[in-house]
């Protein structure tokens, strides 16, 4: 048995740190999405087969959707047909694609269908309209789409990473489009934790954004908790979410993974 008195201050701050972590995986382990991301007032909680949101009835859209994506859901391959659908967990009622025709926007996914087509079922739910917003077309084509490409890269290098996207509703009021008034966002998120590699990094994206490398968008977690007021990973001790959260270091991530 190992005396506590014995372990150097540095060895004591690793295992509270790791204690964190495991009891962070636990959590999320049992699917609990809710705790990646806080409760949003007045907001419906909406949870799917592998994926939580939190619907905004004013905006029409979720403010946040969660999930977590393993190397084995990122390798996974296979192909989903694309049909929209109200979300009938949505008590007030979710947007409609109706709403987006002729509206001059591309229907975007938080939790994109790639991730999710190691499950047909999953993969499905992917496009129900709550997991919908609307985007420009060269933001969703160029800086949108290659993110949820890079993350896919990051998880197949082998750890689970726990994503969350939105959009940034707290600039609004917002102009609207459709029958059901759906807000247009001028900024969206996103924020990745790799638990195992003790490291998270943020994205902040103005929507008529088409141009740059990701790394110019690149952020820490507490820059879009400030712009989003959402408190991502709360689960985590304080200390372990004020380190990981707190700090940028790109050099963790591998921004050459589409190139290889």
């Amino acid at each position: 048995m190992i005396n506590r008195n014995d372990l150097k201050k540095e060895d004591m701050k690793s295992i509270m740190l790791f204690s964190s972590l495991v009891c962070f995986c636990l959590s999320l382990s049992a699917q609990d999405g809710y705790e990646m991301a806080s409760a949003m007032p007045r907001e419906i909680p909406v949870k799917h087969t592998h994926y939580s949101l939190s619907y905004n009835e004013g905006c029409e859209l979720p403010s946040w959707a969660v999930y977590a994506l393993t190397p084995e859901m990122a390798k996974a391959s296979g192909t989903v047909k694309e049909k929209y659908a109200e979300d009938p967990l949505v008590s007030t009622g979710s947007s409609s694609f109706k709403d987006y025709r002729n509206a001059g926007f591309v229907m975007g996914q938080l939790v994109p269908a790639e991730d999710m087509v190691f499950d047909l079922k999953t993969a499905a739910e992917t496009y129900l309209m709550s997991n919908i917003v609307p985007q420009k077309v060269g933001f969703n084509k160029f800086l949108w789409k290659t993110l949820e490409q890079m993350i896919r890269e990051w998880a197949k290098e082998g750890n689970a990473l726990y994503i969350a996207a939105g959009p940034v509703l707290a600039d609004g009021p917002f102009g609207t489009f459709g029958d059901n008034k759906v807000a247009i966002p001028s900024r969206y998120y996103k924020v990745v934790l790799d638990i195992n590699g003790e490291r998270a990094i943020g994205f902040i994206f103005r929507v008529n954004s088409s141009s740059g490398t990701l790394k110019s968008y690149a952020v820490s977690v507490d820059d879009v908790e400030k712009a989003t007021g959402i408190d991502f990973f709360f689960n985590l001790s304080d200390d372990v979410e004020e380190k990981l959260e707190s700090t940028l270091d790109l050099s963790k991530w591998n921004f050459d993974a589409l190139k290889q």
